[in-house]
């Protein structure tokens, strides 16, 4: 009996291990490989703006009117507010800042996403303040694919797509690049346009032409084209455009490096082209920031092989050798 009994006790652990290996496997990790709910991630990024000066054009001081290649640092914050089960409400909050520390422009959206595709879903709180997106918002999700996504573009309010490039060696470590970019279109987004003037006084903008380096067509026709304007202001139409290059870690969609260069142009409705461009952002990552993304993406990525693959792995194999000396013990006491 005690030999019958012994493999009855093997057989039974092999088997509670095969089971585990299973759930750990197919039911824990999938559960992990999701936007945690203890997110506080900032990131680093350092790069050029020019810009339309607001102080300037609202007290008419031509002299100070655009800031030309200023040298800039933004601070990136991404937390976790709040969870419901497999949804997460996330604020992303981000700041640019000249070289003394004063902030130029910056602030905080709120998203509510998916906590496995990332994709924006409908608000569940009861915060008016969450935008209604679609597409990928704050990044990508773990186990990103070679596949295209569609992107949030919050000025103008709609997706945009995030193309698959290539797999590719970056930064000592395999990535996937995405590429996205988009011609300018109007912005309808009002946080935005809240940092430019919607329209400009006729006189001022017969002088501000030259500061915002008009082609000389333009100039030559802006004057028949103001008196074809009714009143003594001109409405401003702002367009956005970007150019925008992710290197994702596929395993766990860590950001690990972008190229961003954006662009904000002044026209007047119903012209065929923008008068000037009144905003030029250049940024990449800070080196920091680039170590601690790959720090990040170790680190997860390690917890999730080490749960995915290697414990289920080592638990199904022990279980099932039990398992058989157990059946085997048995079958020869029975024999």
């Amino acid at each position: 009996m005690q030999g019958k009994a012994g493999g009855v006790t093997l057989a039974v652990i092999g088997a509670v291990l095969i089971l585990a290996a299973a759930v750990l496997k197919f039911i824990v990790v999938p559960g992990m490989a999701q936007f945690p709910d203890d997110v506080d991630t900032t990131r680093y990024y350092s790069g050029t703006l020019s810009m339309l000066n607001p102080q300037a054009v609202a007290t008419g001081d031509l002299a100070n009117l655009f800031m030309q290649d200023v040298p800039i640092t933004i601070d990136r914050t991404v937390t976790t507010e709040e969870v419901d089960g497999g949804d997460a409400l996330v604020k992303d909050e981000a700041f640019i800042k000249a070289p003394d520390g004063t902030v130029l422009l910056g602030g905080a959206d709120l998203y509510t996403i998916d906590r496995k595709t990332m994709e924006a879903v409908d608000n569940f709180t009861d915060n008016s303040a969450v935008i209604d997106a679609d597409g990928l918002v704050i990044g990508w999700p773990i186990g990103s694919e070679k596949d295209d996504y569609d992107g949030w573009n919050g000025d103008v309010k709609e997706t945009v797509p995030a193309t698959f490039v290539q797999e590719v060696e970056r930064h000592d470590r395999t990535v996937y690049e995405y590429h996205a970019q988009s011609a300018p279109k109007v912005i309808v987004d009002e946080a935005t346009l809240a940092n430019f003037p919607p329209a400009f006084p006729k006189e001022f903008l017969g002088q501000v032409g030259p500061v915002l380096g008009l082609p000389d067509e333009v100039l030559a026709q802006l004057p028949a084209m103001l008196e074809q304007i009714p009143g003594d202001t001109v409405p401003l139409e702002y367009t956005y455009g970007f150019d925008k290059t992710y290197w994702i870690d596929p395993t766990t969609g860590v950001l690990i490096d972008i190229d961003v260069s954006e662009q904000r142009y002044v026209g007047v409705p119903g012209m065929p082209v923008p008068l000037a461009t009144v905003y030029d952002l250049n940024y990449t990552p800070t080196q920091e920031s680039i170590n601690d993304a790959i720090k990040d993406a170790d680190d997860n990525g390690g917890m999730l092989n080490l749960f995915g693959t290697t414990v289920p792995f080592a638990a199904g194999g022990v279980g099932l050798v039990l398992l058989i000396l157990g059946l085997g013990m048995i079958y020869r006491k029975q024999s």
